[in-house]
């Protein structure tokens, strides 16, 4: 049991490690619609040939499909926006760390799930962390448009969170829900790219491809890591753990990206992992 879940807990590490680097890989793209588009659709057409061999889901899965797929091209474009307006070491920890929050809110009102007071006192951290990244600078750098669309992104991620978990059980077969899931992805932000981009689609496409390949094997990568963390350690503690990709984020866009951090954004980053860890561990 031990072995298994310090396997776990490294396998988690390495998934909160590869979202970070995505996400950072999103960030330093030059198009990042047509980075993400591709990211997506290369995962589509990987999964479809394996795809078309499964059942085909019913029509109420598909509804959940569906309702899912606008929801992550919304959070695409919601990413997309936050990124070219301000700082990765800011958006990426509001968006990840306010999703966690909103879902518990979501699934206790939607699903009807119990909220326990650990919850509630880990809400009320990550809460605190978030208000205060929001909090003004003293410089006076204006920060409220990213801050919007980080969180309206982070609304998204919870939204999808939500409606998976509800399809996934109307489904009982989480593979075919989320092959189905990523090829809707694809399909949905690549149609958004062919038609935003037009004539200067095949050079943005060429330009983007590489990097999109590589996003692609780390897209995965956090995928599969979470998975087999979950199959053979407790839910709940690698869940917590998953949440350190915060963390990595904002330390990798300061690294890479000379971004300014600071012990301020240091301190909220480690309280909104703490708020996230007790709502998610105990």
């Amino acid at each position: 049991m031990e072995a298994n879940l310090t396997a776990g807990a490294l396998a988690m590490l390495g998934s909160a490690l590869a979202h970070s680097v995505l996400t950072l890989l999103t960030k330093q793209a030059k198009d990042r619609l047509v980075f993400r588009a591709l990211t997506q659709t290369f995962i589509a057409l990987l999964i479809l040939p394996w795809l078309v061999f499964q059942p085909i889901p019913s029509w109420e899965v598909w509804r959940f499909l569906l309702l899912g797929a606008v929801a992550i091209w919304a959070f695409n474009m919601l990413l997309i926006a936050a990124f070219e307006r301000g700082d990765m070491n800011l958006a990426y920890p509001v968006m990840r760390g306010s999703a966690p929050a909103l879902a518990t809110l979501a699934a206790y009102l939607f699903l009807g799930e119990a909220v326990s007071l650990w919850q509630l006192l880990g809400l009320a951290i990550a809460s605190s962390a978030l208000a205060g990244f929001a909090w003004p600078e003293k410089d006076g750098t204006p920060k409220a448009q990213i801050l919007l669309f980080a969180l309206a992104a982070a609304c998204m991620t919870a939204s999808y969170t939500v409606i998976d978990a509800a399809g996934v059980r109307a489904s009982g077969n989480v593979m075919v829900y989320t092959g189905w899931f990523f090829v809707l992805s694809g399909l949905t932000i690549g149609t958004t790219a062919i038609i935003r981009r037009s004539g200067r689609l095949w050079s943005m496409v060429r330009q983007e491809s590489r990097p999109a390949a590589t996003c692609m094997l780390f897209n995965l990568a956090t995928y599969w890591l979470a998975l087999y963390a979950y199959s053979i350690a407790p839910v709940a503690p690698m869940a917590a753990m998953r949440e350190t990709g915060i963390v990595f984020g904002a330390l990798l866009a300061t690294l890479v990206l000379k971004e300014p951090f600071g012990l301020k954004r240091i301190a909220l980053a480690v309280l909104l992992v703490a708020g996230l860890v007790v709502m998610q561990a105990l």
